[in-house]
């Protein structure tokens, strides 16, 4: 397929190089600061775009890459096409997209950076589409990249989007304060490499609920009353008190 690309990020980055793995046809690139496009052009042997308007109007799929609050700006600049007009955003309805007679949603379930390598084969590529024709060309277009393609409506979108905020963003955001955590103690993160993998591995095959372990799962309150005392934060305190408050409640139920 002819794809278009706009947007420069993480996602489209990843996404582009993928597609070109795959051996789809990049058409161009654009993004608002043309360094960046001029950058991932030059990657994919492509042409930069420094005007959405000025962007080709015959590609297959035009994939929308940017972030959420720029989605409607740039449907706003671009030119009539005639190909699909998708979005990769997970929290952004398929109606955003509505002035494109066929449009649709690729939304990959995955955290990117641009200098870690991701296997676009195992990312779950979420799909939804303006019609039938619509869907179908984009699950195509999805399982040429990935071996876990979904249909998904956009109230399911949103709704994973949320669960991948607390599974990923603020599961990072825990990292960060273990991290801080240890510094006081002059100990490097990176002794935690093994209980983060192990965790992670244990929900996923176990499922969460399962795999909780720890002092609030136990009802031990007094390893949960000398960790309070060694965190002077009091902000820490409070969120040390409420996800622990949230694990013993969670299981009040299902240890009867």
């Amino acid at each position: 397929m002819r794809i278009f690309i706009i947007g420069t990020g993480n996602v489209a980055t990843h996404l582009s190089a993928a597609l070109l793995k795959a051996r789809h046809n990049i058409e161009g690139v654009c993004g608002r600061n043309f360094s960046h496009t001029e950058e991932l052009a030059k990657k994919l042997n492509v042409k930069p775009f420094n005007s959405i308007s000025s962007i080709p109007a015959d590609a297959d799929v035009y994939m929308i890459s940017v972030s959420d609050d720029s989605i409607a700006d740039v449907v706003t600049q671009m030119p009539d096409v005639e190909g699909i007009v998708a979005h990769t955003a997970g929290s952004v309805p398929m109606s955003g997209l509505a002035r494109f007679n066929r449009h649709g949603v690729f939304y990959p379930l995955q955290s990117f950076s641009k200098t870690r390598t991701i296997d676009m084969s195992s990312v779950p590529l979420c799909i939804e589409g303006s019609d039938s024709e619509t869907t179908d060309a984009l699950l195509a277009l999805a399982r040429s990249l990935s071996n876990d393609v979904r249909p998904m409506t956009t109230i399911q979108r949103a709704h994973l989007h949320l669960a991948a905020v607390f599974a990923s963003n603020f599961v990072n955001s825990m990292y960060a304060e273990a991290e801080n955590i240890l510094k006081e103690s002059n100990i490097p993160f990176d002794i935690m490499r093994e209980l983060i993998a192990e965790t992670a591995a244990k929900a996923a095959d176990m499922g969460p609920t399962a795999a909780q372990t720890g002092p609030a799962r136990r009802g031990d309150t007094r390893v949960m009353s000398h960790q309070m005392g060694l965190m002077p934060d009091r902000e820490l305190q409070k969120l040390y008190s409420f996800v622990s408050e949230r694990i013993q409640g969670r299981y009040k139920t299902t240890d009867k």
